[in-house]
């Protein structure tokens, strides 16, 4: 049976070298911590599994670089790109599909991805998925726009009326809602890196008459023959009669084991660690990495909305209490209409996010994944899911909301690429027995 090897194992063959060395017969039974041991930022090329044909693949390639070098010689040393543009496209704004990096030396990693879903911003360090539908930038706008209509008409009068530390406030706390939805919209969910754990040797894929447009040159692999557990769910061993174990499965796509609560996202195509959700205002995915600065986004949102209301409503009605020419609430909305139209916008987008945050509230009460409670608990009938991760409530609020580590990242996509890094080639999805 084919599982990834211990951590104890890894780790002792990383120090010395000897990496390469696995195979299916030295494969022991999975930790549950097993995923700090992909963490590896130095993959070593010995990492890459056997390829069929390789070196006569890299051979061809060669003579056809020499000879197509010698007939572009001059098209290529003639042509000059401006500092601006190369700023631009290499590094403010990046896809590494459309980025000519055959013969450029230090490529990064997030350079080399091959047929990625995902754009990149100052130089890999932010990233987004390609989508047709700009719902995170309408998402943006919608955060943006009351925010801004309240310091161009209704900040001065607050400040001067009621109090300076109301304007302040909205402001912080205006600020910190669209860091959140930056932080969560472009930042690491908690990926696994890909190919990580494959057989020892895979082939070429040849690509029938239809796709050879497709591919534009690009080598394809694909495994052979691949061992029964892969399309397998296996549980941990456990010992104590009180609990129940804890399962992991192979997933076929990203040719990994995948770690407890880790699921594949087909959006992202990518596995994410203790995956909640797709969240499709944010263009992201929620896992292990973001999960908590999700709970507090829904929480800010909420509160900018009930204070937008709050405010705005002690404006249009401050003519009850103060001194003003205002003598009734007609005339308070002819005299500030944009008041009125907050308080109106707030009400709307409060909704959603308020019902969002119950639900997670709930959630996180139980210490569960919207992905576990649909597959498991909303959908089965009988009643028979064990969650094997709940504690007492408190702890279980503490845990979700503040205690729980974000992790590290485990695709280090700012490291410099290293030929033949198997991490970032695309091979073929495994196919299930026929």
């Amino acid at each position: 049976m084919s599982l990834p090897p211990s951590r104890a194992s890894i780790d002792d063959a990383t120090t010395k070298g000897e990496l390469s060395s696995f195979d299916d017969s030295t494969f022991h039974r999975p930790s549950s911590q097993f995923t700090r041991s992909i963490a590896l930022k130095k993959i070593s090329p010995s990492l890459s599994p056997q390829y069929e044909d390789q070196q006569s693949h890299s051979h061809s390639k060669q003579c056809h670089h020499r000879h197509s070098g010698d007939e572009n010689d001059t098209p290529h040393r003639s042509r000059h790109v401006s500092l601006l543009h190369k700023f631009i496209t290499n590094w403010l704004v990046m896809d590494p599909n459309l980025l000519d990096n055959t013969d450029k030396p230090h490529v990064k990693n997030y350079q080399k991805v091959e047929n990625s879903k995902y754009v990149f911003f100052l130089g890999g360090r932010l990233h987004t998925i390609k989508s047709r539908n700009p719902i995170s930038i309408i998402t943006l706008a919608l955060i943006i726009a009351p925010g801004v209509l309240f310091i161009i008409f209704e900040a001065s009068w607050q400040w001067h009326h009621v109090s300076a530390a109301v304007t302040m406030m909205f402001i912080y706390l205006w600020l910190v809602n669209i860091s959140l939805f930056l932080k969560l919209a472009t930042g690491d969910s908690g990926r696994l890196p890909k190919n990580l754990h494959m057989p020892k040797k895979i082939t070429r894929r040849q690509p029938s008459a239809d796709e050879v447009a497709e591919v534009d040159g690009k080598v394809q692999w694909e495994v052979e023959d691949p061992p029964s557990e892969y399309f397998n769910t296996l549980t941990l061993p456990y010992n104590n009669e009180k609990h129940h174990g804890i399962q992991v499965k192979y997933c076929t796509t990203c040719h990994v084991w995948r770690p407890s609560r880790t699921s594949h996202c087909g959006i992202c195509d990518i596995c994410v660690l203790n995956h909640d959700h797709h969240c499709i205002f944010l263009n992201n995915c929620i896992g292990q990495r973001n999960y908590k600065y999700f709970l507090w986004f829904l929480l800010v949102t909420v509160i900018n909305c009930l204070y937008l209301i709050v405010v705005s409503v002690i404006q249009l009605c401050f003519y009850r209490i103060g001194d003003t020419d205002i003598h009734d609430m007609r005339h308070s909305i002819r005299k500030h209409p944009v008041a009125l139209l907050i308080v109106v916008y707030s009400v709307l987008a409060f909704v959603y996010p308020f019902l969002l945050l119950l639900f997670h509230a709930f959630l996180t009460s139980q210490n569960i994944t919207t992905r576990e409670y649909l597959n498991y608990v909303y959908k089965q009938k009988k009643g028979n899911f064990v969650n094997v991760y709940r504690r007492e409530l408190l702890k279980n609020w503490y845990v979700n909301w503040w205690g729980k580590s974000s992790g590290v990242g485990l695709t280090f996509p700012l490291d410099v690429y290293r030929d033949g890094d198997v991490r970032y080639q695309t091979i073929e999805p495994l196919k299930t027995f026929e």
